[in-house]
């Protein structure tokens, strides 16, 4: 007999409502989207902090970790908020448009705790997604700073900045999976677009 308290048990049935949900709320695409997106623009800024920091000549790992977490946090909370706005006005619309359609109060229905549910997937994965590539993309750093004189400051920017760049070619290559196209393609579509950010801020100096 399996205890309905078995984390494999409730790990299922979440998996199964996630799924219930994102179906009925026609929300799959809309993930893939918000994830590569803000990735992306997370994954761009703090490219464009380290190498600004680095062409000044202003370089910190402590300065560049501030900055990142900083950086991280506030796209968290931009993108959080700002998806879960303008996601809810628009599922709210929807519903009430349905509702007008049919002359029935839907409130409660499966339809409506999905589009809730989308909501807050929606506005989660807008806001974690830039973080997590910041995060990622400042780590070399945080090596720096426990071992500074083993991972050197150059070591950890030409680190971070491959880390960067390898995260924009995975995204452009998810992009062409999820497309059904040219996987390498797309990966250096995005690796070059990284490329182009590096060397325009290394060689104008902003």
């Amino acid at each position: 007999m399996v205890n309905i308290g078995d984390p494999r048990r409730r790990l299922e049935a979440l998996k199964a409502k996630i799924n219930k949900y994102t179906k009925i709320a026609e929300a799959g695409g809309l993930y893939r989207r918000y994830f590569v997106m803000n990735s992306f623009d997370g994954a761009l800024a703090i490219l464009g902090v380290i190498v600004a920091a680095y062409s000044t000549g202003n370089v910190s790992a402590r300065v560049i970790i501030n900055a990142g977490i900083g950086l991280a946090i506030a796209t968290g909370i931009s993108g959080f908020v700002g998806v879960y706005l303008s996601e809810r006005a628009e599922r709210a619309k929807k519903i009430k448009d349905i509702e007008h359609s049919i002359m029935m109060d839907i409130n409660g229905s499966l339809l409506y705790r999905a589009s809730k549910f989308t909501i807050i997937m929606l506005a989660l994965i807008d806001g974690i997604s830039p973080a997590v590539t910041i995060s990622i993309t400042i780590l070399p750093f945080f090596f720096h700073e426990m071992l500074p004189n083993t991972f050197l400051l150059d070591y950890a920017m030409i680190t971070a900045v491959l880390v960067n760049l390898t995260i924009l070619a995975l995204l452009g290559a998810f992009l062409g999976k999820i497309s059904q196209t040219n996987v390498v393609k797309y990966g250096l579509m995005t690796l070059m677009i990284g490329i182009g950010v590096v060397v325009l801020l290394y060689y104008t100096g902003f």
